[in-house]
């Protein structure tokens, strides 16, 4: 008997219809026309598909994240993995949200999309759905991003590149798995300690001011309303300690008990304190280190966290914990 997939369209570059020498977002596509477009698909799975809602990714907001991932949680019983079609610019955030969300699903969540539409000849959207349909035939229990002979998993993912179709990485955390003659798995996949705290998914706190520094730049203290502050800070977590009005906004934050989450601009490595005289002040100012979080994983984990009532002491602890997989 064939896996029960779930296909979940939400939108993005792949169901786009051309107009030449661009494209538009298109009504949702219907499950007799992708399979008449790419056949294959009915020879690994017997697929059913649901549209969600249909938008250009750019667009995402984190209402629609959350029905993603209730959707995904209220149709486990009924498949055995789920492939969602989402645009690129904010897969690596959506996959880090359901990545946390849905670590205990137990089913493969397999997010794939596309640099140019399905309808166009010369293009990644064909094959990138037949490996994402594959690898969720497979069981394994991991919410990742399938793109470009890959898997990642989701809550290590970055974007790597607006025109390549190998367009994603995981660049501290090796791939799930990797697709050419054959899926072959790697040892990684489905392989983490699930420790996601109850509660999580309600809401996502957006109200996170996120600072990405240059020489000169002035550090002004945030709106009253300001939940957190995420800095994607110079190498390993460098920032201009002897700045005043840089001074100034750290005690604020530390008088009103506002995170300060760091993470590198840097795509490779993270953020290590204690690495430089500048960031051992910082830490003392009550910076919190991202280590290897992702600024997606960062967001994803700060939103969750602060939209269920969490406090400062509690966001630290978050930070130095592993919730699915995620690297420190």
């Amino acid at each position: 008997m064939s896996p029960r997939i779930l296909l979940l369209h939400t939108g993005g570059t792949f169901g786009m219809t051309p107009v030449d020498p661009h494209a538009s977002l298109a009504p949702g596509p219907e499950l007799a026309r992708i399979l008449e477009q790419v056949p294959e698909l009915a020879l690994l799975a017997d697929l059913s598909l649901e549209i969600p809602f249909n938008r250009d990714s750019s667009e995402m907001e984190p209402e629609q994240i959350l029905l993603l991932a209730r959707t995904l949680r209220e149709r486990a019983p009924a498949f055995d993995g789920f492939v969602v079609i989402h645009g690129t610019d904010t897969m690596a955030y959506t996959a880090s949200v359901l990545g946390f969300l849905l670590a205990d699903l137990g089913k493969p969540v397999v997010l794939t999309g596309s640099q140019r539409p399905l309808a166009f000849v010369r293009g990644d959207a064909r094959k990138n759905l037949i490996d994402a349909v594959d690898l969720a035939a497979k069981g394994v229990p991991e919410v990742g991003i399938c793109f470009g002979d890959y898997w990642y998993r989701g809550v290590a993912s970055e974007k790597l590149s607006v025109t390549r179709h190998r367009a994603f990485g995981s660049p501290n955390l090796p791939p799930l798995a990797e697709i050419g003659m054959k899926v072959q798995l790697y040892p990684l996949a489905g392989a983490f300690e699930r420790r996601v705290p109850p509660g999580l998914g309600a809401a996502l706190e957006t109200r996170i001011a996120v600072l990405t520094p240059h020489p000169g730049m002035p550090w002004s203290l945030p709106p009253e309303d300001t939940r957190a502050i995420l800095i994607q800070a110079f190498g390993a977590g460098n920032l201009p300690m002897g700045r005043a009005d840089l001074g100034a906004l750290l005690e604020h934050c530390r008088q009103g008990a506002v995170p300060v989450v760091v993470t590198s601009q840097c795509v490779w490595g993270g953020v290590e304190l204690e690495a430089y005289d500048l960031g051992r002040r910082l830490a003392e100012r009550g910076a919190i280190s991202g280590g290897l979080h992702t600024r997606w994983a960062a967001l994803a984990k700060l939103g969750l966290a602060l939209g269920a009532g969490w406090d400062l002491e509690q966001v630290r602890e978050a930070f130095a914990t592993s919730w699915a997989g995620e690297p420190l």
